[in-house]
């Protein structure tokens, strides 16, 4: 994919985007494997739904959080689709959940089931973003090369 226009990036963010809310409501599973990406998975993590979703548009992405992580650039100002992360007590090098930067405050995530949870959990969920700043674990964003 050769150096985009910041009209193609939009495009492309857009796209992502309805991609990712198709999977709203897939089933949750830890090292779950989609590899046909022509339908949906029958179960995702995290990892493999950010992965997954930018395969579909041919970004290439590696699998495992702490991988997106360390692949991707920091943005201070997050934009459609870009990748946010949680790592242990907020450590970047001991990060274990990713999910993407959505729409009007949203995250959209692929969560575990939690039954101590005050939401929704053990599938792909949206959730206020400001609850994810709010956390201790809380990283911050980054964004995929291709649509800096």
């Amino acid at each position: 994919m050769d150096e985009l226009t910041e009209e193609q990036k939009d495009k492309l963010r857009e796209e992502l985007a309805i991609e990712a809310a198709k999977l709203i409501g897939i089933k949750y599973e830890f090292g779950a494997s989609w590899t046909d990406y022509t339908k949906p998975p029958d179960a995702v993590d995290c990892s493999e739904l950010t992965m997954g979703v930018y395969l579909i548009k041919g970004l290439r992405c590696p699998d495992g959080s702490q991988a997106q992580y360390n692949a991707f650039l920091p943005t201070a100002t997050p934009k459609l689709m870009d990748l946010a992360f949680f790592g242990k007590n907020g450590d970047p090098a001991r990060v274990y959940h990713v999910g993407f930067y959505f729409r009007m405050g949203l995250i959209l995530e692929a969560r575990a089931h939690d039954p101590k949870a005050s939401f929704e959990t053990g599938r792909v969920i949206v959730r206020p973003q400001a609850k994810w700043e709010a956390s201790p674990n809380w990283l911050g964003y980054r964004s995929h090369t291709k649509l800096i």
